[in-house]
């Protein structure tokens, strides 16, 4: 039987999580392609997610940049997309993509949708909290608080963190498509990350079973932040730029590579015998070394950096 690993992305709403899932749902095909793990999705989920990159593809198309407003079907709590990881055509994991609304990070505890939420987070094996690039340079700390919330996140850590269990958390900053443009304006993004979520870096160095990873991206590509105006954000879409993410599929491959790694260490004994006996795990390791090294290694490392590599 397969096991079952559950992912979860948060962030409060409006900080990009519904185009990150689109596109990076997108790319799961081009991964299949280049991969001797398949990766699948229930028709459900499936549907959903290609609808909402084809909406989002159409919205780009427009010369003036509008919010994409919502992309997927709305909940006030959790959905659970589920996915399939195969190896030679036998399923090895089970997962599920907790798709959260942004709210849930702000609720009270007397809410039964936050008490689900933290039960599911308590399980979580990847944890991606996407960070509003734009308000994280250039807004106030109120601004900063308002769309990300690095100290609720916080809050919601710390507990999770004292288990046994191993972590991978994913910083990933969306709406940065300005400073991805040159080395320098790349180390403001992340000087501005390590002063503004300092508390959580700090958290991550106390433990050994936790990694974090800093992933600027480029959600979109064409559409860039040019200012602040009474504390909105503005953006523009760049016409002489195409609809084109980048480094969109790394989270994805970080997330996977992370599961399928902890799921091979954590096989039983029993589990461990048999494949020992018909030469199952040769094919194993070298699939998943291959699969880890399509990954970028030019992103920083927080805590152990140990838990994400994968050795032949």
């Amino acid at each position: 039987m397969a096991n079952r690993t559950i992912m979860m992305m948060v962030g409060p709403d409006g900080v990009g999580k519904t185009t990150l899932l689109a596109t990076m749902y997108h790319e799961l095909s081009l991964m299949n392609d280049l991969s001797d793990f398949e990766f699948t999705a229930d028709e459900d989920t499936h549907l959903d997610l290609q609808e909402a990159y084809q909406k989002l593809s159409k919205i780009i198309t427009q010369p003036t940049f509008t919010p994409t407003g919502s992309l997927l079907k709305g909940t006030a709590g959790i959905i659970e997309r589920q996915f399939e990881i195969l190896f030679k055509g036998k399923k090895e994991l089970d997962l599920v993509f907790c798709d959260i609304a942004g709210g849930l990070i702000r609720a009270k505890e007397t809410n039964p949708d936050f008490e689900d939420f933290k039960n599911k987070l308590e399980k979580a094996v990847v944890i991606i909290n996407v960070i509003d690039g734009s308000a994280l340079v250039e807004g106030d700390e109120a601004l900063l608080t308002e769309k990300n919330e690095p100290v609720q996140i916080y809050d919601l850590l710390l507990p999770k963190l004292l288990n046994d269990q191993n972590h991978l958390l994913l910083f990933v900053i969306t709406k940065c498509e300005a400073w991805l443009k040159n080395d320098s304006r790349q180390k403001e993004l992340e000087t501005a990350f390590e002063t503004r979520y300092e508390i959580i870096l700090k958290l991550i160095n106390q433990f050994e079973n936790v990694v974090g990873v800093l992933m600027p991206v480029k959600t979109l590509g064409c559409v860039e932040f040019t200012h602040l105006l009474e504390q909105e954000m503005i953006f523009v879409r760049k016409p002489n730029l195409q609809f084109k993410p980048e480094n969109i599929d790394q989270p994805l491959r970080y997330a996977l590579a992370f599961a399928l790694l902890q799921h091979h260490q954590n096989r039983s004994q029993w589990n461990k015998f048999v494949r020992w006996i018909w030469n199952e795990d040769v094919a194993f390791q070298k699939a998943l070394t291959e699969f880890a090294e399509a990954r970028s290694h030019t992103f920083k490392i927080y805590g152990n950096p140990s838990l994400i590599e994968v050795t032949k």
